[in-house]
């Protein structure tokens, strides 16, 4: 599983990954979410003042955990499904969105 933490960026390290995009002060994007960072792209984000990035941190997780997290997913997605009619393509975006939801678990 993993998270975004977002770190000052003397904290960042060359092969952190960005987990969500950088922007300039006029709205440019600087760097896409999941790009891994380099000491050029540092070096670049110093020059420009940048002083912080939002970080893909995996989480290590026990087996009970992750089972704890599955049954936490599975019942917000019954939750939010919950007034859905029984149509098929109620069903196949309920099994796509939980087996993406259950797969950022492992």
């Amino acid at each position: 599983m993993t998270s975004i933490h977002t770190l000052a960026l003397d904290q960042v390290t060359p092969g952190m990954v960005l987990g969500v995009d950088i922007h300039d002060a006029h709205g440019a994007t600087l760097l896409a979410a999941g790009t891994e960072l380099s000491e050029s792209h540092l070096a670049s984000l110093r020059r420009r003042d940048v002083r912080q990035a939002a970080i893909k941190v995996r989480e290590i997780l026990s087996e009970a955990e992750r089972d704890v997290r599955r049954e936490e997913i599975r019942a917000r997605l019954r939750h939010l499904f919950r007034h859905t009619g029984e149509g098929e393509a109620d069903r196949v975006l309920y099994q796509t969105l939980l087996e993406y939801r259950l797969e950022q678990v492992e």
